[in-house]
């Protein structure tokens, strides 16, 4: 039985090191990367060290020379001189699109036409249209393509939304649902996040998995938006989005998504662990730090009419990173053809990838903003 507390924190840690790489199959996938992005090694890099069956083999960047440093510095055995000479190397089985939101279409669209899978980093695109098109062309190809969201495929996101679940079927409904993630404001104006060209905005960055993960644990969809109240930053920039949802069961959500939160308020720090909350007519689910719960992570469940509140295990499984487990997932949709990846628990269908951006989409509209283009 895997054990839920262990192993330790630092064992944890050390998990998301590139040390110690395994040895490689012989029909090993070839992943390579478009970008010297700097989630790349978390994301990917260290994650594929430590995977029998996948191999960084090389990695392109608008600046050659930037993507001869960072094939140095993370031990990646070649590079190309263009995205386009990359995405066209027969030697080459998949993609890994870490690019700038505004780009994540244009490139895409490209591996897939060029017969490669992709595992793409959230958000899937600009808009919904765009995210259709890709998983329509992913689908004509037969191709994998799989929208990063990382958290899903953690053993205690699989177990979080299999209890929930089941108490719901239980005959239990869902009266609201809550998910919040906010941060001081640690990056720039100037930042590629707040660029409206490259598809940016807070809700677009961390906010598109308060809205999957609203998605996920309730199993409902994003029936209508209710009320969307953003904090401008700049045109059509949001740099905080607070919104309440209506549910296709009927249940409410709210969400909270900030990266311009001030240093110094107590309101901040507040709101600094991003957590997920359910509410049923008899108890209230907690998932905290639930995008990251491989370091660590709380559950709680409280009754409503006693007020109790039982702190259920922690699990870590074998003590992997989300990223370790979302690559696992991708690397076996891919060897099996994209065959059967419903039995993959936290799998991001190519529906689930539209209805996200479509939710997110009718958000920044409520706001009276423009969606991304």
């Amino acid at each position: 039985m895997a054990s839920r507390t262990k192993p330790g924190f630092f064992a944890r840690l050390a998990l998301t090191s590139s040390k110690n790489p395994v040895s490689k199959d012989s029909d090993a996938l070839r992943i390579g990367i478009l970008g010297a992005a700097n989630i790349g090694p978390n994301a990917l890099i260290n994650p594929a060290k430590r995977n029998r069956s996948i191999v960084v083999v090389s990695v392109a960047a608008r600046d050659e020379k930037k993507a001869k440093d960072y094939a140095a510095k993370h031990g990646i055995p070649t590079t190309h001189p263009s995205y386009d000479a990359l995405i066209n190397d027969p030697n080459i089985d998949c993609i890994y699109n870490p690019l700038p939101n505004g780009l994540h279409y244009e490139w895409t669209k490209k591996a897939l036409e060029a017969g490669k899978h992709v595992l793409l980093e959230k958000p899937a695109a600009s808009n919904a249209a765009q995210t259709k098109l890709l998983f329509d062309l992913a689908k004509q190809k037969n191709l994998v393509l799989l929208e990063a969201f990382h958290y899903r495929f953690h053993p205690a996101a699989i177990q979080f939304r299999q209890t929930l679940q089941k108490h719901i079927a239980e005959g239990h409904p869902l009266k609201q649902v809550k998910s919040m993630m906010s941060f001081p404001a640690i990056f720039p104006p100037a930042d590629i996040r707040f660029n409206f060209k490259l598809a940016g905005g807070t809700l677009m960055d961390c906010g598109c998995y308060t809205v999957n993960s609203i998605r996920y644990f309730s199993g409902l969809e994003v029936a209508s938006v209710e009320k969307a109240v953003p904090k401008i930053i700049s045109d059509n920039i949001d740099g905080r989005m607070e919104a309440t949802l209506n549910l296709t069961s009927g249940a409410k959500a709210e969400l909270t998504v900030s990266l311009s939160n001030p240093w110094f308020s107590v309101k901040t720090y507040r709101e600094l662990i991003p957590y997920f909350t359910a509410e049923t007519d008899d108890k209230i689910f907690t998932f905290g730090i639930f995008l990251m719960p491989s370091l660590y992570h709380y559950v709680t469940v409280k009754d409503k009419a006693t007020g109790k509140t039982e702190d259920l295990p922690r699990l870590y499984d074998d003590g992997y990173t989300t990223y370790y487990y979302q690559l696992e997932a991708f690397v076996k949709a891919v060897k099996n053809g994209g065959k059967d990846t419903e039995s993959i628990a936290g799998w991001v269908t190519g529906e689930d990838s539209v209805a996200n951006m479509t939710a997110i989409d009718a958000i920044y509209q409520k706001a009276g903003m423009d969606i991304r283009q």
